[in-house]
């Protein structure tokens, strides 16, 4: 029976090997993602990515969020041609928006496109399964006859009942992989108390993750960055670090082990090396001698405005203007409210609504104030207001960011294929799951 051994690489990418097989996960090795809102802690050469993938026979990408489906890696022309003359084989989630897998096919790689829940055989001894958790989360079941490893990443996997229905449906496992801190906007500059309480709050999930799925030992990954950008810096003064979650962990039914990269162990005989927690400490104390990203460049207004057009004409295309205009109406659910937004950079308040645009006024309370770079971003991309609450380089309220989710997150449900139409009304649970989603938020935020 082949031994398997896992080796971090960074960040959420490690190697899992057992005989022939060597699945690497969410390579993203360097540079700024989320519109220049995170960067790792520390970067990998690309002689050693290069090296990693001689070994490696599948990728796995959890989702498709840049920290875990980075097309600067799949870009590079090194790394392209190994990968195609390696024939190396690219594991993804069925979705029906195909974007990722249309990416991928049309620059050649070899894909694999799994349904929901199917199992598939790697070899004789390895199995894997793709779960899909919320909107566009994955998670993956490495199986070996003797071994069973869940690749959790950064899923939504929280509330006790929920992690029950999961063991009840796949079973137990002997390693768990999982973020261990918290990973987007948390409340504004003064609200230090909700990133206290995110942090903590990760901790209890790692907890409740590990006992009820009865995991020997856990992981910890895919939180290995820091907030960069000089609007969202404040963000780091409350993240978990491997210290506090070893501390916190101490004495408990499973085993905690951080990976430091290049490190290679053996699933059977997991230990804990200090070299690895002192390497990890030096490059969280540096974090405030890091280098902050700017956004340079202001956005003139009549550059908004041309962004703003393509926008709505793309929002249009894809949605009922006749049921938004109809959901706008109804005061219970305030979707579609016009925004005060802020911009910093032009030192003036603008009124937003979806269907008129911005308009200038000096008399209007801000709902939310951002950089004039990050409303283009919104126009421009269908996931730009994702990436807004990921990267957390803006400022608002309750209510103004209630307001701002409820008129913006059009753009990010039709990226995953979800359109404001008729057929909206067969699906409720999308609706609902949207509104738990921003009430939870919400609730933390008083």
């Amino acid at each position: 029976m082949s031994k398997t051994t896992l080796e971090f690489v960074n960040h959420a990418s490690v190697l899992i090997s057992s005989g022939k097989i060597n699945l690497l996960s969410d390579p993203w090795y360097n540079g700024a993602v989320f519109h220049n809102g995170w960067r790792l802690l520390c970067e990998t050469d690309e002689s050693k990515i290069i090296n990693i993938l001689k070994k490696t026979t599948h990728i796995y990408i959890s989702h498709e969020h840049p920290d875990h489906f980075s097309t600067h890696f799949f870009l590079n022309k090194n790394i392209k041609n190994i990968l195609i003359e390696k024939n190396i084989e690219i594991l993804f989630q069925h979705t029906s928006d195909k974007r990722v897998v249309s990416f991928l096919k049309k620059n050649d790689f070899k894909v694999n496109e799994l349904k929901m829940n199917e199992k598939i055989n790697l070899s004789d001894d390895v199995q894997i399964q793709i779960i899909k958790h919320d909107f566009y989360d994955s998670s993956l079941i490495f199986k070996t006859p003797n071994l069973k490893i869940l690749n959790l990443n950064d899923c939504p996997m929280r509330e006790e009942n929920e992690i029950k229905k999961f063991k009840k449906k796949y079973g137990s496992f002997d390693i768990l992989l999982t973020q261990f801190s918290y990973a987007a906007w948390k409340g504004g500059v003064d609200n230090k108390i909700y990133r206290e309480n995110a942090a903590e709050e990760k901790l209890n999930t790692i907890e409740k993750q590990a006992n009820i799925l009865n995991c020997r030992s856990v992981i910890p990954f895919a939180s290995f960055i820091y907030f960069s950008n000089e609007l969202n810096f404040y963000m780091n003064d409350s993240i978990n670090t491997p210290e506090r979650i070893k501390k916190r962990f101490l004495n408990k039914k499973f085993d905690v082990i951080f990976f430091s990269p290049d490190e290679i162990q053996e699933i059977d005989d997991l230990k804990q090396k200090q070299l690895s927690l002192d390497f990890w400490r030096e490059k969280y104390n540096s974090i405030n001698l890091k280098p902050k990203d700017k956004f340079e460049k202001s956005i003139h207004f009549q550059d908004l405005i041309f962004e703003y057009k393509n926008y709505i004409k793309k929002i249009e295309k894809k949605n009922s203007k006749f049921l938004i205009h109809f959901l706008k109406k109804i005061k219970l659910m305030n979707l579609f409210q016009s925004i005060n937004i802020r911009l910093y950079d032009h030192n003036k308040i603008y009124k937003y609504s979806i269907f008129k645009g911005l308009v200038e006024s000096s008399n209007y309370v801000p709902d939310v104030s951002m950089h004039s770079q990050s409303l283009a971003f919104i126009f421009k991309n269908q996931f730009g207001f994702d990436t807004l609450t990921v990267n957390g380089c803006f400022e608002c309220s309750q209510e103004g960011f209630s307001k701002l989710a409820k008129t913006f997150s059009i753009g990010s449900l039709n990226a995953l294929g979800i359109s404001i139409n008729l057929s909206l009304l067969f699906k409720p649970q999308i609706v609902f799951l949207f509104l738990f989603k921003l009430r939870k938020v919400l609730s933390k935020l008083v």
